[in-house]
């Protein structure tokens, strides 16, 4: 198998703390190599040329596009995700864009009009999708193996915490959402990936014009409803919980290869897991080992090397990343102000007024 050469745009925290590693473990086994980066910033190239010395060092995109490799991964702040993305497929490479899409459905919907136009692959960055647990749940969930579905709920949040390189995701014209596009693209891509598209939504936030840091989703299906809630200033329970007619599945937040089962009447909760052999193998990578965090990188990587070259269908498509930015938009489109009790009567008809509401 040729050894492929990849190229990263935007070497900021996601880069170097999740795909600089991974991808190091991939050019050991020699499925890739990382031919050249791009970022603005001379420091971020410098924190990122460390795992890749011999990667060339681009000062644009227009320089990272001749450097001559077949795909590439865009890890740029969200605003330039869309014009960074058409560019590079125009260019006939191949394209991991991290989440967001998008900071618009539209700008999504480009994205992947190119992608069909061009024939190159676009896969988008939602890696909670590879997480052996949250697959076995999917199959559980859609088999109805413990009877018809009663209600779910998605809690999750806390102090905001990931060490962002720029101030991009908490200004609204470079972040196009708050937390529910930041975080909530996962969350509602994993609701729409087990139960479907709902009948109906409705929408929640504290914005009042500006970035929401809190919001509630309530989500009804044909028979069943349940609701997501985030947040990046309070923290929740970070379980997920979905009540079916014969019992419980509970997963806790980031466990990529454990999920609890409780059936109706047991006295005990069973831990599942859901491990699956590492593909690299675990004597050549065992930190990094299938069925971690870390590893569902490697799964995700893998996945979009294999269809650059012809060889897999994408897991997690541009035609998918699709659905979650139509449903955050479905919510922006519908937003309320979100219950905020210890505001007076005059307080609350202003914020209602600020978020847009009246």
């Amino acid at each position: 198998m040729k050894t492929l050469n990849l190229a990263i745009a935007g070497c900021g925290a996601i880069t170097e703390t999740y795909h600089a590693p991974a991808l190091v473990e991939l050019a050991r086994a020699g499925i890739v190599r990382v031919s050249a980066l791009f970022d603005p910033e001379p420091a971020r190239l410098a924190a990122v040329l460390r795992f890749f010395p011999e990667a060339k060092a681009c000062a644009t995109l227009a320089e990272l596009i001749l450097a001559g490799a077949q795909a590439a991964i865009v890890a740029s702040p969200p605003r330039f995700h869309g014009e960074q993305t058409c560019a590079l497929l125009e260019a006939g490479l191949g394209v991991l864009c991290e989440k967001p899409m998008a900071i618009s459905t539209s700008d999504a919907e480009k994205m992947a009009e190119v992608a069909r136009r061009t024939g190159k692959p676009l896969a988008i960055g939602l890696l909670r999708r590879f997480f052996p647990a949250l697959q076995a749940i999917k199959d559980l969930v859609q088999d109805r193996a413990l009877g018809e579905i009663r209600s779910f709920s998605c809690p999750e949040g806390g102090a905001f915490g990931w060490p962002a390189q720029s101030p991009s995701l908490f200004q609204k014209a470079a972040s196009g959402g708050g937390v529910l596009l930041d975080v909530g693209v996962h969350v509602l891509d994993l609701v729409q990936w087990w139960f479907g598209e709902p009948m109906q939504v409705e929408y929640s936030d504290d914005a009042m014009g500006g970035l929401e840091a809190n919001c509630e989703v309530k989500l009804t299906y044909s028979g069943f409803g349940g609701s997501v809630r985030l947040s990046r200033d309070t923290p929740l329970a970070n379980r997920y919980t979905i009540d079916c007619e014969h019992g419980k599945l509970a997963w806790d937040v980031m466990q990529a290869n454990h999920f609890d089962l409780t059936p109706t009447g047991a006295k005990r909760v069973l831990r599942c897991e859901s491990f699956q052999p590492s593909p690299l193998g675990r004597e050549k990578s065992p930190a990094l080992s299938s069925g971690t965090f870390y590893s569902s990188f490697i799964d995700q990587l893998r996945n979009f090397l294999a269809a650059v070259r012809g060889e897999a269908e994408l897991s997690v498509s541009g035609e998918e990343g699709l659905k979650s930015m139509r449903l955050i938009e479905r919510c922006y489109n519908g937003r309320r102000l979100i219950e905020m009790p210890w505001l007076s009567a005059t307080e609350g008809t202003r914020a209602r007024r600020l978020s847009g509401s009246i």
